[in-house]
């Protein structure tokens, strides 16, 4: 999906060019650098590099590119989302703004595309608490299971199956989740639902 033209990667003066043989819409760190006001790339890479585990497969890359003189090196490029996931952890002054226009792109993107989103942020808000409880049930069971033991109790064979078999599902459902919600910014000071599930869905991975 590219319904974006090239003529529309335009922040606030500074064109964007998206990487080509690649499809979707890529950029590299010098230009998301440019567009965040950092004086070189390497902030971004230093973004990127503390938080690599927020970031999927789909929202960074590295690509094996030609230099001159026939030289080849690797390229670290982000998608809309995950230039969008940079931008959350930039310090600059135009990070907020630039976090608006790529959400306005996406949005576009999204609009053209022949899978729109169907789940509102409640909806996927309603699903991250869903995780959270099937997270928190799951590691209840495992604590459980070796008092069942030694009680020789007819459940923990049951107990020990939940244990150990449902943590690969739920970190499966976390990486989605995570993935739908990297739009929502999490507000540390606010006492809600997302304030309060998000720092479970975006650090947790059950063993």
């Amino acid at each position: 999906m590219n319904i974006v033209a090239k003529s529309d990667l335009n922040f606030q003066g500074k064109a964007l060019v998206p990487v080509s043989n690649i499809t979707g819409i890529w950029l590299t760190s010098s230009d998301l650098a440019k567009a965040l006001q950092y004086s070189n790339s390497r902030a971004v890479t230093m973004i990127y590099n503390k938080y690599a585990d927020e970031f999927t497969n789909g929202m960074t890359q590295v690509l094996e590119v030609s230099t001159s003189g026939n030289y080849r090196k690797k390229l670290r490029v982000f998608s809309l989302r995950g230039a969008h996931l940079i931008a959350m952890f930039a310090r600059t002054p135009v990070a907020k703004e630039f976090r608006r226009w790529v959400l306005d792109i996406l949005d576009r993107e999204v609009q053209h595309s022949p899978i729109v989103k169907q789940l509102t942020d409640q909806e996927l808000c309603d699903l991250a608490w869903l995780w959270r409880a099937g997270a928190v049930m799951n590691e209840a069971c495992r604590e459980i299971y070796p008092l069942l033991r030694v009680a020789e109790h007819r459940e923990a064979g049951r107990f020990y199956s939940i244990g150990q078999e449902y943590p690969r599902t739920l970190n499966k459902a976390r990486e989605i989740l995570k993935r739908e919600t990297a739009h929502i910014e999490f507000q540390p000071r606010r006492d809600d639902n997302w304030s309060r599930v998000l720092p479970h869905l975006r650090q947790e991975v059950l063993q």
